[in-house]
């Protein structure tokens, strides 16, 4: 009898816990978001196709406008076009892509090939192949599934379990639904749903330091029975970015093909995760960072100059101290206004550095600092910091076909000079043909006639050096003139 009035009570405390659990937000969130995923799933071609969409290739257009990374620090922005080709298949794991185009003072055309262990990197331009060492198939094939509304589904579809319904809103006149879709790597998507078409319209997601970042897909069109979109708009902070025309599209197709690249390619190292690291290139001058962004770091007496604003630059400072203990950071040096090497300057207002940039950027780099009473000095074509015996010469060489300002730091007793996105050097292999921009960069240094011994950037660990430099404007004067 007891255990008949004990069993009794559990199930009446059970269906007390079901009944006000169905009341809660996160349930209502969860069950309204799955709703609008079938509705969603079936307006994109149905669940069954969605899911059978093993493999996809594509050819596109972009227009692409350089918001936050055109030669002046505010619109209209510059504009460039670029010819992309991308091909993905799911169940063996292949994602391959070649962009073709030029922007910013550079000419490129390479890709990726991600294939399991036959995976590599290809740079055209510069004749070579490097093997991939860790391949990430999600997320370099991050940046096809973020602008494909039927890849988006599809991932929809398998992480339906982690997404949310956020509320509803309007966009562009119309009642939409906000579902979030947590991705495999990367931060956050907000995807808006058409509340009658059930149409992916719109997604969202903040991408730091670059702000929040908006997809708009427009004009669908079916292909063996899925939706497609054929144009594509990123906006970065309310400002157009991108603007892509899909001009074919191949669903489940065969991709094998497209991982076989020319022989002609010179197979060079491997290309190996950018991890975190520190050069001492000269007694008391460093280079440090890692992931593509490093600065240098020069100790003076009594404190520290550091040159580079690129993201990170707190960690920087910190790995420095460990070498160079008790000096102060004075100075922090940006090289330039693009929106990859200003969110340094919070860092160093929060050093209590003073920054030092050019006065056509004060406006951006104070936003960038977050502190409108962040201390500020301008450079006027050239400045000099020294402590008696060590001396950081500050140039502007603009304006390159990359940024109208442009400065470059130079060590005249070590014979160093640190610069940013005028020299790229690979971390393995040859370099790079000249482009636009390393051409401009080699004749403001032939001018400034700088006696120079080694040559660092903001993007790499690579010491370079001014005979390599030489070497690459010949042979792209050379390859002009021999031109019909």
């Amino acid at each position: 009898m007891n255990r008949v009035i004990l069993l009794s009570a559990f199930a009446a405390i059970f269906a007390a816990v079901t009944l006000h659990a169905e009341d809660t937000l996160p349930l209502k969130s969860v069950n309204k978001a799955n709703e609008i995923i079938d509705a969603a799933l079936e307006a994109h071609g149905g669940a069954e196709k969605l899911t059978k969409l093993n493999s996809l290739v594509q050819e596109s257009h972009f227009i692409t406008y350089a918001t936050g990374q055109s030669r002046q620090p505010g619109p209209p922005w510059d504009k460039s076009e670029t010819e992309n080709f991308s091909a993905i298949d799911f169940e063996k794991g292949i994602y391959v892509n070649r962009n073709t185009g030029s922007g910013g003072g550079f000419d490129f055309d390479g890709g990726n090939i991600i294939n399991g262990e036959d995976s590599w990197q290809l740079n055209y331009r510069a004749g070579t192949a490097a093997p991939i060492a860790e391949p990430d198939l999600n997320t370099t094939s991050g940046p096809l599934i973020r602008v494909t509304p039927a890849l988006l589904m599809k991932q929809l579809q398998a992480r339906r379990q982690v997404s949310h319904w956020l509320g509803e809103v309007e966009f562009q006149g119309r009642p939409h639904d906000v579902v979030t879709l947590v991705m495999e790597v990367g931060p956050g998507l907000s995807l808006y749903f058409d509340q009658e078409t059930h149409m992916l319209t719109r997604m969202e997601r903040v991408l730091p330091p670059f702000g929040q970042v908006e997809y708009r897909f427009e004009d669908y069109t079916e292909i063996d029975g899925i939706a497609f979109n054929k144009k594509f708009r990123l906006l970065l902070n309310g400002d157009d970015n991108l603007e892509v025309t899909n001009k074919t599209t191949r669903a489940n197709v065969p991709v094998a093909e497209y991982t076989q690249f020319s022989t002609d390619l010179d197979k060079i190292p491997a290309i190996v995760p950018d991890e975190f690291n520190l050069q001492e290139i000269d007694e008391g001058i460093f280079l440090v960072g890692g992931t593509g962004a490093y600065g240098l770091f020069v100790e003076m007496k009594d404190h520290i100059v550091a040159i580079g604003g690129t993201q990170g630059a707190a960690a920087r400072m910190e790995e420095v101290r460990k070498h160079i203990a008790d000096k102060p950071v004075r100075y922090g040096v940006l090289t330039h206004h693009h929106s990859d090497h200003v969110p340094g300057a919070a860092d160093y207002a929060a050093e209590g550095a003073t920054i030092i940039t050019f006065r056509e950027n004060e406006t951006l780099v104070r936003n960038a600092a977050g502190n409108d009473e962040a201390k500020l000095e301008f450079v006027e074509n050239r400045m000099s910091l020294s402590d008696g015996e060590r001396t950081v010469e500050l140039y502007d060489i603009g304006p390159t076909p990359h940024a109208e300002h442009l400065l470059v730091a130079y060590l005249p007793r070590e014979k160093i000079l640190f610069e940013a996105d005028h020299f790229p050097q690979p971390r393995t292999g040859p370099l790079p043909p000249a482009v636009p921009a390393t051409m401009a960069f080699a004749e403001a240094l032939a001018e400034l006639e700088l006696d120079l011994d080694k040559i660092v950037g903001a993007h790499g660990p690579r010491i370079g050096s001014p005979a390599e430099l030489k070497t690459l404007v010949e042979s792209a004067s050379a390859t002009t003139a021999g031109a019909p």
